[in-house]
């Protein structure tokens, strides 16, 4: 950072560092890292990004309560899921799209956990924020099943929801208990091999 004179290529650095030390909860170098890309860059085009989409205090951490929501079922228009909805359950609010390569890549892993740990009350709510509902259609049809509960939310990162849940960045995976409403676990703790791990921490062994 103190040597290359590139202010657009340090500001993307900066951004993509701030971004994983969010999702890995790490505090430390998210707020140092933060503070450096939003006050002594913040006039940048990604010092911008930070400030409208990143809260130097997020919402979506551990502990925190999972905000509000209302979203109309992929299959049913007459099935509406919400807070309640999932109130005796772990779920896991998952951000995603079909042109995303890592969310793809990880659908393999959905499935194979979604089968383990169902039966004992576990449930994915998948929100795609793809810009055609029928590309979503498509991929399920034709790719993946994803037999779990589906919202098309679209809009991209644009949407209020997506600003709601600070969606910076896809896959976004929030593992939520239904009872509280408290966040038990996100990001990286959620993906590959730690996402069978994660949840059999709360819970226990897959049947």
């Amino acid at each position: 950072l103190d040597k290359n004179h590139d202010d657009n290529l340090k500001t993307c650095l900066l951004l993509g560092i701030v971004k994983d030390a969010k999702d890995d909860v790490d505090q430390e170098h998210f707020k140092k890292y933060y503070n450096v890309l939003t006050t002594k860059y913040g006039d940048t085009e990604f010092g911008k990004e930070a400030k409208n989409r990143i809260s130097p205090e997020p919402k979506i951490s551990i502990g925190k309560t999972i905000p509000k929501f209302s979203f109309v079922s992929m299959e049913n228009p007459k099935t509406t899921y919400t807070n309640q909805f999932f109130k005796s359950k772990i779920y896991l609010i998952d951000f995603w799209a079909t042109w995303c390569g890592p969310c793809v890549r990880e659908m393999e892993n959905l499935h194979k956990t979604y089968e383990k740990f169902k039966s004992k009350g576990f449930e994915i709510l998948s929100l795609s924020i793809d810009s055609d509902l029928k590309i979503v259609m498509k991929f399920r049809q034709e790719k993946w099943k994803m037999p779990w509960h589906n919202v098309y939310i679209g809009e991209g990162f644009e949407s209020s929801t997506a600003r709601d849940f600070e969606v910076g960045g896809i896959p976004k995976p929030i593992l939520v208990d239904g009872k509280t409403g408290k966040i038990l676990a996100f990001g990286s703790e959620l993906q590959g091999e730690k996402l069978g791990k994660t949840l059999a921490k709360f819970l226990g062994g897959a049947k």
